[in-house]
């Protein structure tokens, strides 16, 4: 029994490794960053018409993720509210608020281990690894303002705000075993657990089109956290327990990257609602490209003005 277990286990990992490449650290920090794309991308400020003056306009959100690595995944539900003031013909501020709450989880596969967050570690790394047991949470939370310029007869908006957003990794880690290297049989854990908060200014443009009871609404989005941080991280072992920084130790800045992407809301008029239908293939089709090892991501959002 005993042997025919460790048999299943070893296909198991080689089945894994024909996709998962990148370490465990590079991976670890795509995910998150991902989940922080795809909030910029569908912040809830896209109203379907403009308001008169003094009027007050408000919306709710409602979204769910799905990001994939190998055999990591980071999914969860998000919600979100924003609430417009016309100031004038051309001219509106805009508030919104969101929370999103992820959930990490994975199943057993094979990455190299080469942590980047300190030089003291008492092991021969880089070295492969058997992986088990993802587990923990990612909790980002919202809040900010945006001005919008909509003028009058016009299909076109333009909103420039800036949001403080606070990206929590709670009890993010996972379980070892070096497969590789003199310090094979090694075993010990890996904690991402930590928060990073960031102001972000973004900009966004949006074209309203209008067909019957449906409008249509490209839309370009982006957004520069700041300040850019170093990756946290901390390794466990036998006789040892190691914590550190990248920025720390002089290995650079790589949590919190620029982004900009594509929305396309489909807004059925009689209900005042909205799917992003961009925003679902935007993140499918170039989150991939924009954080490689990211194997796959989705976004489904929908928006519904009251």
């Amino acid at each position: 029994m005993r042997a025919a277990s460790c048999f299943a286990l070893l296909m198991l990992c080689a089945a894994a490794r024909a996709f998962a490449q990148e370490d465990i650290d590079f991976v670890a920090e795509h995910l998150p960053e991902a989940a922080m794309d795809n909030r910029l991308l569908s912040l809830p400020l896209s109203y379907s018409s403009n308001q008169r003056q003094d009027n007050w306009d408000a919306q709710i959100q409602a979204s769910t993720t799905r990001i994939e690595t190998g055999h990591l995944t980071l999914k969860g539900p998000g919600v979100g509210f924003g609430l417009r003031r016309q100031l004038g013909r051309h001219w509106a501020v805009l508030g919104m608020a969101f929370i999103d709450r992820l959930s990490f989880s994975g199943g057993v596969e094979s990455r190299p281990v080469a942590p980047i967050f300190s030089a003291t570690i008492p092991l021969s790394l880089p070295a492969d690894a058997i992986l088990s047991n993802l587990r923990g949470d990612l909790n980002q939370s919202s809040a900010g303002f945006a001005f919008s310029y909509q003028p009058e007869s016009r299909p076109y908006t333009v909103s420039l705000g800036a949001v403080r957003q606070r990206v929590r990794l709670s009890n993010y880690r996972v379980d070892y075993l070096l497969t590789s290297g003199p310090d094979a049989g090694t075993a010990g854990t890996l904690d991402y657990s930590t928060d990073y908060p960031f102001w972000i200014p973004f900009a966004t443009f949006e074209w309203r089109i209008t067909r019957a009871a449906w409008q249509f609404s490209p839309r370009f989005s982006a957004g520069l956290p700041m300040p850019h941080r170093g990756w946290r991280g901390r390794i466990e072992g036998p006789g040892f327990d190691v914590s550190g920084d990248t920025d720390t130790i002089g290995r650079g800045k790589h949590m919190g990257d620029p982004f900009a992407g594509f929305g396309f809301g489909v807004t059925y008029a009689p209900w005042h609602l909205t799917m992003d239908a961009g925003a679902l293939l935007n993140q499918a089709l170039l989150e991939p490209r924009i954080h490689p090892g990211v194997d796959r991501a989705w976004l489904l959002n929908f928006d519904w003005e009251l």
